[in-house]
């Protein structure tokens, strides 16, 4: 089991998303406390891809989600999320730029 974080600049990204669906705070939570590497796509650095359904539309209608595993210290953390339906895919440039985001908040967290 991994100790979630949730940094501003995710939570600034999920806010427009969320407005717009009611559930997705709760599958989010879901998902990200029940995590596995089996259920995910490994797109490389540590990150990882989840498919998130949306309701009443499954999976097809739902988001894409990036986290990244610190494997080290037993961290998980959002990176980025975005609906399917808006944009299909995301450039591996983009991830990292939020991951680079992303990380700099985690260490003024944990440390």
């Amino acid at each position: 089991m991994y100790k979630v974080l949730i940094t501003n600049h995710f939570k600034r990204q999920l806010k427009g998303l969320a407005k717009k669906d009611a559930n997705l705070k709760d599958v989010l939570t879901n998902k990200l406390l029940n995590f596995s590497k089996n259920q995910a796509i490994h797109t490389g650095s540590g990150i990882y891809k989840i498919r998130l359904a949306r309701s009443g539309q499954g999976k097809s209608g739902g988001y894409r989600l990036y986290v990244y595993m610190f494997e080290i210290e037993g961290y998980l953390t959002p990176i980025c999320i975005h609906a399917k339906n808006k944009r299909e895919l995301i450039k591996l440039h983009e991830t990292l730029e939020h991951l680079s985001k992303v990380k700099e908040e985690v260490r003024l967290m944990v440390n």
